[in-house]
């Protein structure tokens, strides 16, 4: 079916209708007749520049249904094809058609979120705005230079294009693109827009403005709307009045923003406790607050727990304030005795509770945080935050990190690096010998988890190493290997040689995108002169490892040559089991049930891989390990700290404007660390994100269970995941 128009309620935001030329997901009826299609579509896609090809003849030369599903297979393929699929789909937005155009565009804009570069389609893209309508204007967001903003402002005043040209305009925020005047003004006027829809767009553009100036016009339009009647417009204004810090400017405006921390929806709450933070008066008020929110927890309420968790972070380095201890110290006392509530949240609100009290005193124990009513794995690297915060005495902070270090679980040993240089800071010669050396080990350890602590412990062992800040840089001209070594600090020198050389061998092995690509920034930063083959020879690897090395040869002055395209592998997945397909993703929680239904449709590697990893109860037993009150629930990965996967990747298949509601509360996506990077985590939307719509892949929505889903926290597993296909 096409883009689905959502109604408006009290709760909930609505997403725009299809605007002229953009593409459409398929009915039930037409699911089994173009599956051939998609799955010759997806093929060429998953081959990246082998695939160009062909889909650059069906673009040019096939039927309409076969150029839209190939203008959006190359505008997946984007860079990684070379020059053409960007050329094709600039020459196609000529077209006269508007459906090819609208897909031209939005494929357009896919490449730039892809490849976060500008693709030179500006001016033919808003040349092209009269025939491809609101894919054009979305594309302006992603694709558009600051020169479009004109044509954004004037799709602004019209109702078919306002909440897509508001949208658009902050996006360039996400994108460090400074709004201009006229386009300020402009979303000020539609804030107070009667069309639900285009307000949020425009709350959420000023809400997400690259470098806000002070601008009391501005102040007041999001003031205006803390009040709204729509809970994601009233999240997007306190947020935004946080991020442009006029917290202070609204409360002079008569504002009552404290009141928001008891907002009726708990993603406001969340978001209020983000933008009062910063100030003594806005941690006294959530320190009120989070105390009423624990009642509310009492009474059947689990996604309180989310507000206060927040606020206890929030929190953590102010329990010396006493209306802050005499809240956390209440909350610390009560949880673990409130049975009715789960052990897991009142493990969190306990120790989130006995660790910032424990940070505000002189004679902290650090021993009473690791007596908390958390596992291991969450419990103890709460402990290496107070120690790398110099909390408690030295020989206590020595003893308490060497425990973490040898701890047999790897998300414990991987926090404890993470304190490293704040001992060495603060310790001796044998400490500074000590934390070398354990650095050394972790950079070469097999766990994926110990080997990315690493690579950040080591960037501040680095500055502890060089203690006037400064990166050795190398000698020589602009471009090409120096000619004579690089500058060092005769401080620490056989420090910076074992650092250095562990890695470098550490980038020379590392096929990881994520971990291989930090590696590979790493040599640049510290300008490490001899990790310029390990740069060079990343050049042909995975995108993210690729984008990382092409840096890392800038940063040691060296140009990046001009590499070939290459011939992608598709993922060992088979997408004929998906494709054409009605499938839903029973998650069952310790929350609760969570019930998906599945896009075969428009990511059919990613529900393909999805499906095969279910089936094979890859994800049963597995944590969430991370959640972002008021954005994200991610989980799936097999070592449950973020940096595992399934042994594969999958093709980036970001979703086109036309193809579904996309990034909206309950939207399901997959994650990753840059294009073609995903695997196995996958993550559920708390509210609406339109910054991730275009750039990461959508795989699905929730159908019923997001009470299930607002509710889950860090440490909340998966009990048991299937696949249920209608017939």
């Amino acid at each position: 079916m096409s883009r689905r128009c959502l109604v408006l309620a009290a709760t909930s935001l609505v997403a725009a209708c299809p605007a002229p030329g953009s593409s459409s997901r398929p009915g039930a009826r037409d699911r089994a007749e173009d599956a051939p299609l998609r799955i010759r579509i997806a093929q060429a896609e998953a081959r990246r520049a082998g695939g160009a090809d062909e889909l650059a003849e069906l673009a040019g030369h096939g039927a309409k249904a076969e150029r839209l599903l190939a203008l959006r297979g190359l505008g997946r393929i984007g860079r990684t094809g070379g020059a053409r699929p960007i050329a094709l789909l600039i020459a196609a937005l000529g077209d006269g058609d508007p459906d090819v155009v609208g897909a031209a565009a939005s494929a357009l804009g896919v490449a730039a979120s892809l490849d976060d570069g500008d693709l030179g389609a500006s001016d033919a893209l808003v040349a092209a705005l009269p025939r491809g309508g609101g894919a054009v204007v979305e594309a302006l967001g992603r694709a558009g230079t600051a020169a479009v903003q004109p044509a954004l402002v004037a799709s602004l005043g019209d109702p078919r294009l306002a909440e897509l040209a508001g949208l658009a305009l902050g996006r360039h925020g996400r994108r460090r693109i400074a709004l201009a005047e006229p386009s300020r003004q402009a979303l000020i006027a539609q804030a107070a827009a009667g069309d639900p829809a285009a307000r949020y767009a425009a709350v959420y553009a000023l809400a997400r403005e690259h470098e806000p100036p002070e601008h009391p016009a501005t102040t007041a339009a999001l003031v205006a709307r803390l009040g709204d009647p729509v809970p994601e417009i009233r999240a997007q204004a306190i947020a935004g009045i946080g991020r442009r810090k006029a917290v202070a400017a609204a409360r002079g405006a008569g504002a009552r923003l404290d009141s928001l921390l008891l907002d009726r929806d708990w993603r406001v709450a969340a978001e209020a406790v983000r933008a009062l933070a910063s100030g003594d008066d806005g941690k006294d008020a959530i320190a009120a607050a989070i105390v009423r929110r624990f009642d509310e927890l009492e009474r059947g309420e689990p996604a309180a727990a989310q507000v206060i968790v927040e606020g206890e972070r929030a929190l953590a380095t102010a329990a010396q304030r006493p209306v802050i201890a005499t809240a956390l110290t209440s909350l610390a006392a009560r949880a673990p005795g409130a049975q009715a509530i789960p052990a897991l949240t009142r493990g969190w609100i306990e120790c989130l509770a006995i660790a910032a009290l424990q940070r505000a005193r002189p004679d902290a124990d650090l021993a009473a945080v690791e007596r908390c009513g958390l596992p291991d794995p969450l419990r103890l690297p709460l402990v290496a935050e107070l120690i790398a915060a110099d909390v408690g005495p030295l020989a206590a902070r020595r003893q308490t990190l060497a425990r973490l270090l040898g701890h047999p679980e790897p998300r414990v040993r991987a926090a404890g690096l993470g304190a490293l240089a704040a001992l060495w800071k603060a310790g001796d010669a044998a400490d500074h010998g000590n934390a070398v050396a354990t650095l050394v080990a972790a950079l070469g350890a097999r766990d994926p988890i110990v080997a990315s602590a690493a690579v950040d412990a080591a960037a501040p062992i680095y500055e502890a190493i060089d203690p006037t800040g400064e990166a050795p840089r190398p000698a020589g001209g602009a471009v090409g290997v120096p000619t004579h070594p690089a500058r060092r600090s005769p401080v620490g020198s056989a420090d910076h040689a074992l650092l250095d050389a562990a890695v470098i061998a550490r980038a020379q092995a590392e096929r990881d995108p994520e971990l291989g690509a930090a590696l590979l920034e790493l040599i640049g930063k510290r300008a490490l002169v001899a990790g310029l083959d390990a740069c060079r020879a990343a050049l042909r690897g995975d995108p993210v490892r690729a984008r990382a090395a092409a840096g890392c040869l800038t940063a040691l002055g060296e140009a990046a040559p001009d590499i070939p395209p290459a011939i992608a592998a598709p993922p060992p997945v088979d997408i004929s089991a998906v494709v054409g397909k009605v499938l839903r993703w029973r998650v069952t929680t310790t929350r609760g049930d969570i019930v998906i239904a599945l896009h075969p449709d428009v990511a059919p590697w990613s529900v393909a891989a999805i499906v095969a990893l279910t089936r094979k109860g890859f994800y049963d037993g597995l944590a969430f390990h991370r959640v972002v009150p008021d954005f994200v629930v991610q989980g799936g990965d097999p070592t449950e700290s973020g940096a595992g996967g399934p042994g594969f990747a999958l093709p980036a298949e970001p979703a086109a404007l036309g193809d579904g509601a996309g990034y909206q509360a309950g939207g399901v996506g997959i994650a990753d660390a840059g294009r073609d990077s995903g695997g196995s985590q996958w993550f559920i939307m708390h509210s609406r994100a339109p910054h991730l719509d275009g750039r990461y892949t959508w795989i699905g929505t929730v159908e019923t269970g997001q009470k299930s889903a607002d509710a889950l926290l860090i440490g909340d597993r998966i009990v048991h995941a299937a696949i249920e296909e209608q017939r």
